[in-house]
């Protein structure tokens, strides 16, 4: 799983236990508060009524407290309001048939004993009952019944407004808190992601390459760091490639030297020598050839690297060339039985290159070829005009050992050498410099290169030269 993919995951859900947390707690808290507002309105109504009722028996006034009533009753919720005296006479109700009625129940009787409210429920009706106190006595009681299904429907309906307002609210402030968390995620990830990115281009041997990293904080401090180790490195590479170089250059002298006295051991100059004497110096002129050649290599390598590599670019038809090579590995190929085949497209156009360096980089890929396809195997080499790309692409294929697919994407890189089953291939091992030479002479010329294989049955090196200029 990605990093940011883990940052998104774990801010979300922090992000969306938050809100619900919140959401939970403020619906609760308002339920409550819906919940004790309703009771407390109807304290207030009771208390009003008592007010009413005491004024109406201290001044004798009906008509005041039966006009109240029906204040009251048109209250929404509201069944019944009723006034009774201490005995349970009804003195006002707004059943104006039940006037002049007692009523004795355990409620008018608990009234009589406290100075609150007194509820009782019964039917569906929540009854509620409270003295009226004249000159600090019990002068009546006064009743309200509420339909319990009307209190249930408004604190629903209250509820439901509430809901509906907290999910809006939580929704936004999910939203706003999802898109905070993305953004601060890439805000994070985004120079993490530079800085991985930079380390793989830096691990690809481009020592020059820059982390750009804006922000001042623990990433911009470990881009610095990056930089820095980068320049290090090009540093310790340069110093690698002038030591390799001053190195190859003081080799080559004494070699040279040395396999002129080979030579000359050769031709008798120091007088005859027997067939023993030939063997060992054969050994030595086979050593010192390949050293030379190690050498050679070592130094193209490092002049390709600091671009010194001198190219000069010519019009040159490649058919020509391609049977040349052909001639000059017809020995190695008559030896192993391969069979060799070239196949030219007709027409081929003229192709812009430096003939001497597309020959080193021909013999590199022939050489490999001859030297992993086994006794009896094929080695193809294709030339054709390439529409796509508008160059001419050359492929060396052969029906070898073939390449693991792990090891493909670093196959060009420097002293990068394949050992599965490698072991077995007799004749000199090479310097792991060869095809990264191929690469750098290519590109050099404005060509690619790329390999496709496939383990045990082959593999296929394609590379591409610019056409002649018109």
């Amino acid at each position: 799983m990605k990093l940011r993919t883990k940052f998104s995951a774990l801010i979300g859900l922090l992000v969306v236990i938050i809100v619900s947390g919140v959401a939970v707690t403020l619906y609760i808290a308002e339920s409550r508060f819906l919940v004790d507002e309703m009771e407390r309105s109807r304290t207030d109504m009771m208390k009003s009524l008592a007010q009413v009722a005491k004024e109406s028996i201290v001044v004798n006034d009906e008509i005041l407290l039966l006009n109240y009533l029906k204040l009251v009753k048109n209250t929404k919720g509201v069944m019944f309001v009723s006034v009774t005296d201490t005995g349970g006479k009804v003195l006002a109700h707004t059943d104006i048939n039940l006037l002049g009625t007692e009523l004795k129940d355990e409620q008018t009787a608990a009234s009589l004993k406290v100075e609150g409210l007194v509820p009782a429920s019964h039917a569906g009706v929540l009854e509620l009952a409270m003295p009226v106190i004249v000159n600090d006595a019990k002068a009546g009681i006064i009743r309200i019944g509420f339909s319990q299904e009307a209190l249930n429907d408004e604190v629903n309906l209250a509820l439901a407004v509430t809901r509906k307002r907290i999910a809006m609210v939580a929704v936004a402030a999910l939203i706003v808190g999802l898109a905070g968390a993305l953004f601060l995620t890439a805000m994070m990830v985004g120079p993490i992601r530079t800085i991985a990115q930079g380390a793989q281009v830096i691990g690809k041997g481009k020592l020059d390459h820059k982390i750009t990293v804006q922000s001042r904080d623990e990433l911009g401090y470990l881009a610095g760091e990056f930089n820095k180790m980068s320049e290090r490195l090009k540093e310790l590479d340069q110093l690698k490639s002038d030591f390799v170089s001053s190195v190859t250059h003081e080799l080559r002298s004494p070699l040279l030297s040395l396999r002129m006295y080979i030579d000359m051991f050769f031709k008798g100059t120091a007088g005859e020598i027997n067939d023993k004497q030939k063997e060992y110096l054969q050994v030595m002129r086979d050593c010192a050839t390949r050293l030379s050649k190690f050498i050679d290599d070592l130094l193209d390598m490092a002049k390709i690297e600091r671009g010194k590599m001198e190219v000069n670019a010519q019009v040159v038809k490649l058919p020509p060339l391609l049977v040349e090579i052909g001639q000059l590995f017809k020995p190695q190929v008559d030896n192993k039985n391969i069979s060799l085949s070239f196949n030219v497209q007709e027409s081929l156009p003229d192709v812009q290159i430096d003939p001497e360096r597309t020959r080193q980089v021909l013999i590199n890929l022939l050489s490999n070829a001859v030297k992993f396809t086994p006794m009896g195997g094929k080695i193809n080499v294709d030339a054709r005009f390439s529409p796509a790309h508008k160059m001419v692409e050359v492929a060396v294929s052969d029906t070898g050992m073939g390449i693991p697919a792990d090891k493909l994407d670093r196959i060009f890189d420097k002293f990068e050498q394949v050992k599965d089953g490698r072991e077995k291939i007799s004749g000199p091992k090479g310097s792991g410099l060869g095809l990264s030479i191929v690469k750098g002479l290519l590109e050099m010329q404005g060509g690619t290169i790329n390999v496709t294989s496939e383990l045990g049955k082959g593999s296929k090196f394609a590379f591409t030269l610019p056409l002649a200029k018109q």
